[in-house]
């Protein structure tokens, strides 16, 4: 995030999970998994890949710098933008310092998530949160950033939005059809989430998101394709409902179109990192996961429930192994007609620890499917955190942060490795033009 990724403060603390290496696959098993390939230096954190990660290729985009890029900032608050060879895998250069876009971001580790693609006719752009021009580096002086091309000169602008003083953790939207993004974010606080979102243009305004409660660790995604927020928050408490005034995270869908705000489940169990695509498995319908608790993935479909009525309901439920049941950092692709699902899983709830081993792990989302753990440890222990898909043309790449277990439990950032899914090249590898970048 997703990336994936967590959008609120709060949710950086009890929403991750530290992971665990108990889960020890035999030596014939171990041979038989991919192997972890560093592609980055101990530089960088928190990347996130540009929408040529899904395997659509267009070297003609943003001015013929093409959409295999990454982005981050770096621990000075440097933003950087880098590339990824889409024959190998690899990042190029391997630290990522292909141009230096800003020098006021503000590091993932600082903020709780580093800069985010955002995509349309415009071309590819950057939100991240920003230190305020000529002010001093406090969190009184957070803002929106945004990243763009220049059309007249060819280079990266980057500037503070208008009237985001105090506004964090922006998430761009992802539609490449569309004329103008949209951008939603939130205030600066660990005790209630305000969402607003607008038009990523200078004179836009932004429009508040009436949430139900107060909840201070929500957590939100745009619907790929749509300009839809799909949100986890505490939902407001329901009286005799488990026990009176308890209180449960639940899904919701936002649309920035008519300011509707539906809940989509109801169930007395907490979610979280909900992500909504269209299923291949399922003529294109939208479906969405979520984390249920902190065991289980559960897939939902809108259902015909009779007399014109619909429902969204959960067919399928997919719990992790019992050696190592916690999941973290869930996110979704396709390739080739069938969905996945990638993850980290652990056997110790202990959101953002690195001081225990921790194995990446991806699951289809079918009930005939089964979790593959990816990676293993014989002799010293590695944590892995936060994975992000690349499609290649050798098939999806998990890239993820590792880092290296000592003697004492200390942990030492080793860079950023990848593995192979096994999944294989594209069937039809597309290729797109370029849309015309309009002026901004």
């Amino acid at each position: 995030m997703p990336s994936h990724f967590q959008n609120a403060v709060a949710a950086i603390y009890f929403l991750q999970v530290a992971l665990s290496g108990t889960l020890m696959p035999s030596s014939a098993r171990a041979q038989s998994l991919p192997s972890e390939v560093q592609v980055g230096t101990r530089d960088i954190v928190d990347f996130e890949f540009d929408w040529g990660r899904d395997g659509v290729q267009c070297p003609s985009c943003n001015f013929g710098a093409g959409n295999s890029r990454l982005s981050y900032v770096d621990d000075s608050g440097s933003l950087w933008v880098g590339y990824v060879d889409y024959n190998t895998g690899r990042f190029l250069p391997s630290d990522g310092r292909a141009t230096l876009v800003d020098k006021r971001g503000l590091a993932a580790d600082a903020i709780g998530n580093g800069p985010e693609w955002m995509v349309s006719q415009r071309g590819s752009e950057l939100v991240y949160s920003r230190w305020a021009d000529k002010r001093p580096k406090t969190f009184n002086n957070v803002t929106i950033g945004h990243a763009h091309i220049d059309v007249a000169a060819g280079a990266w602008v980057a500037e503070s939005v208008g009237d985001t003083k105090g506004y964090v953790l922006p998430v761009g939207s992802l539609n490449v059809e569309d004329p103008l993004p949209l951008v939603h974010y939130q205030n600066f606080s660990k005790r209630k989430t305000d969402l607003y979102w607008r038009l990523a243009t200078a004179d836009s305004t932004p429009t508040h998101i009436e949430l139900s409660s107060s909840d201070p660790g929500v957590t939100r995604r745009w619907v790929p394709g749509t300009n839809k927020i799909i949100l986890t928050y505490e939902a407001p408490a329901v009286a005799g409902q488990v026990a009176a005034r308890q209180v449960f995270r639940q899904v919701y869908l936002y649309s920035p179109n008519d300011g509707s705000l539906e809940q989509l489940t109801f169930e007395p169990q907490s979610k979280y990192w909900a992500f909504m695509w269209r299923a291949p498995e399922y003529n294109n319908e939208f479906l969405f996961f979520v984390m249920v608790g902190s065991k289980e993935l559960h897939i939902y479909r809108r259902m015909d429930q009779g007399g014109g009525m619909f429902a969204w309901t959960a067919i399928n439920k997919i719990p992790m192994p019992a050696a190592t049941p916690f999941i973290t950092s869930p996110e979704p692709f396709v390739h080739n007609g069938k969905s996945w699902i990638f993850f980290t899983v652990s056997a110790k709830r202990d959101g953002h620890s690195i001081s225990s081993a921790s194995h990446v792990a991806m699951t289809g989302i079918m009930p005939e499917d089964t979790i593959r753990v990816l990676t293993v440890d014989e002799g010293r222990q590695h944590v892995r955190r936060d994975p992000e898909y690349f499609i290649t043309a050798k098939g999806p790449f998990l890239y993820y942060n590792r880092f290296a277990i000592g003697a004492s439990g200390e942990a030492a950032h080793e860079g950023v490795f990848r593995l192979d899914t096994g999944l294989g090249p594209t069937e039809t590898p597309e290729v797109r033009a370029a849309v015309p970048i309009t002026a901004q």
